[in-house]
């Protein structure tokens, strides 16, 4: 017999991946001629991986238990000040400066995020502010065109090997090193983890500047997908990363039981999604609103499976702690 504990941790691990397979199933049976095309898988795969590469970064934040809201308009960030720049020094430029940008914007987030103490939701939603005020300002609100050859970054014969490359790289710092495990300890006790020896400011910079190296990883490709730099490109972009992350499993509140593979899952839950309304012809707004409920449902299920672990783990501690007294 399983332990109800058990049972109920079993539902917490499978839950991304049976919410995948009922999106899956539900599209396949409203529209099986058109889902399983070749050209709608390679849309959504190309849905897919913006995402997944924006959470690869941002789930060392997620872990943490804190929030970075600053990736859409730190992307577009990347993206214009490289490509502007580009326009004058040479095309070869954009892709060392957009990467350079990135780090640095996110060192400097996690800089006064770790050493000020500051809310990290409350701060980088201010960033996000600034940051779009920043756009507008490179861009002066108008389209940049770019060179050809960073257009061509969008070829899935350079996309599809750098994703799979990132992701190996990211999986690796996240389930193999300080890095990853120490950003789950945070999250679980970060008053514990400072008194058993965890360098919290140090792993808390680390995050916030991996979070910003994927978001120009991002900005990157997004120049190669619309042909240059956009004022508004980026919009939501955070929120779309966040949303995977969390119908892929993992806790709002970060700790151990964030793992890596939950950000595939929700991503290509996510995209999956929105292909399948899109193929259907669901409204934009009736799409948006679809997406909401299914994020509030996956988060009040986390909450209730959480709860339930929790209580029967007490109930079980509850027949030792009276033996030992």
């Amino acid at each position: 017999m399983i332990k109800t504990s058990n049972l109920w941790a079993l539902v917490s691990k499978l839950f991304p991946f049976i919410g995948l397979a009922v999106i899956a199933i539900i599209f396949t049976i409203l529209s099986p001629e058109r889902l399983w095309r070749i050209n709608n898988l390679r849309s959504i795969i190309n849905m897919m991986i913006p995402m997944a590469i924006g959470a690869m970064g941002m789930i060392f934040v997620a872990a943490q238990g804190s929030t970075d809201l600053t990736q859409g308009s730190l992307l577009a960030v990347c993206a214009s000040f490289a490509g502007l720049v580009s326009t004058q020094a040479g095309a070869w430029i954009f892709i060392p400066l957009a990467l350079l940008t990135g780090l640095v914007m996110g060192f400097f987030n996690g800089i006064l995020l770790a050493y000020f103490k500051v809310p990290s939701l409350m701060f980088t939603l201010a960033m996000l502010i600034a940051l779009r005020a920043t756009v507008m300002f490179i861009t002066n609100g108008q389209a940049i065109f770019l060179d050809p050859s960073i257009i061509a970054l969008d070829d899935i014969k350079i996309k599809y090997p750098v994703f799979i490359l990132l992701f190996i790289v990211m999986w690796y710092l996240f389930d193999y090193t300080k890095a990853g495990f120490f950003s789950k300890c945070i999250g679980e006790n970060q008053t514990v983890g400072q008194f058993a020896g965890i360098p919290v400011k140090k792993y808390k910079i680390l995050a916030f500047s991996l979070s910003g190296l994927t978001a120009a990883v991002v900005g990157i490709f997004t120049v190669g997908s619309i042909g240059g730099v956009a004022p508004t490109m980026g919009n939501f972009f955070e929120l779309q990363v966040m949303t995977a992350m969390f119908v892929g499993g993992v806790p709002v509140s970060g700790g151990a039981a964030s793992k890596f593979y939950k950000i595939i899952v929700g991503s290509l839950m996510l995209a999956f999604l929105r292909n399948g309304l899109a193929i259907t012809r669901v409204p934009t707004e009736i799409s948006e609103l679809i997406q909401g409920i299914m994020l509030l449902a996956v988060v009040f299920m986390g909450l209730y499976v959480n709860k339930k672990i929790t209580g029967w783990q007490a109930r079980s501690d509850e027949p030792k702690i009276q033996a030992e007294r």
